[in-house]
């Protein structure tokens, strides 16, 4: 009987007990052979190895991780080593990436208030996972928007080591708790560096984007805060709406829905949270080190992946903070 780390492992395990032909299938989708993607990550683990202005951390990585890269690229080599090297190169260049760690007492309070969560099964028939954010309360906290960026890419985080294979994803996004005093909160520039971050140094397959139980107000900030920031590709699979989640169905398998929101799923939102807590909790070391690893530009050798300030979501060279929004 396999011993699972973490609670979270355990969950993904038994509710994709044919995850060997889910992740088939999405090879087949990229046209992305087994044994190709096995050949790759041999080749991008001897190329990491040569990158000495990487943080050390870039040797400890899994292969899961690597892997996710190779199949979010889509089997291009050489745009996983771009994105590789943002990943590393570009840590600590915004809020968003500053203390980051699970257990810091102001994260714990969005933590604890909000819903941030993979649902830990995956649509056998699409190979689709869903994510899902929403807030628990109408509560105000300090640097609500940072700490809830900072969940976001944290969950990104472990998303990217707990499965070798990318999914297309559909992202829910509930703002039935949101009000005008959380609107007045929104931060065009830290919300451009999360999306930079999300769209240029994860690798995702973003397939569509729903925002439910969205007010006026918010509708305003959607298009005007977030869709300015992202690809047309991307923009084109927003939908926004006032209805709530009997909507969600129509566009996610009930299945990959939590059962205390009106899916067929065993687990709740409440128990996702806490496997996903447990496992942040278990991986502490690793948010407050290796996550907090960075590059050393002086060691570098080969200026073929350094990003130089050229692409359209930065617009200018220069960190992340010192950007300007019109």
């Amino acid at each position: 009987m396999t011993e699972y780390k973490t609670t979270l492992e355990r969950m993904i395990a038994e509710e994709n007990p044919n995850n060997d032909k889910i992740s088939e299938k999405v090879l087949k989708e990229l046209n992305y052979s087994k044994k190709q993607l096995e050949s790759d990550l041999v080749h991008l683990k001897e190329w990491l190895k040569d990158q000495h202005h990487l943080p050390a951390c870039r040797l400890k990585e899994c292969d899961n991780f690597l892997c996710h890269y190779l199949t979010g690229c889509k089997g291009s080599i050489e745009k996983a080593k771009r994105k590789l090297d943002a990943y590393y190169s570009l840590r600590g260049k915004s809020e968003v990436y500053s203390n980051r760690d699970p257990m810091d007492e102001e994260y714990k309070k969005i933590w604890d208030t909000s819903v941030s969560i993979t649902v830990p099964k995956y649509d056998e028939n699409t190979t689709e996972c869903v994510f899902i954010n929403k807030l628990l309360t109408s509560e105000i906290h300090p640097n609500f928007l940072l700490n809830t960026l900072k969940i976001a890419i944290n969950m990104q985080e472990a998303a990217i080591r707990l499965e070798a294979i990318i999914r297309p994803c559909i992202a829910i996004f509930d703002y039935s708790n949101y009000t005008p005093a959380h609107a007045a909160l929104f931060s065009p520039a830290v919300t451009k560096d999360y999306i930079y971050i999300a769209q240029n140094l994860f690798p995702s397959r973003m397939r569509k984007v729903l925002f439910i139980n969205v007010p006026s107000y918010l509708e305003i900030i959607v298009n005007t805060v977030f869709k300015p920031f992202i690809t047309k590709k991307l923009r084109e699979r927003f939908i926004v709406t006032t209805e709530g989640w009997e909507i969600v169905p129509q566009h996610v398998n009930k299945a990959l829905i939590p059962k205390d929101l009106g899916g067929d799923l065993k687990y709740t939102v409440q128990e996702i949270k806490d496997a996903i807590n447990e496992y942040q909790i278990v991986h502490h070391d690793w948010w407050i080190n290796e996550f907090n690893e960075r590059t050393d530009e002086s060691k570098r050798i080969n200026n073929d992946y350094k990003y130089k300030g050229d692409d359209s979501q930065f617009g200018v060279q220069g960190t992340l903070k010192k950007l300007v929004i019109d």
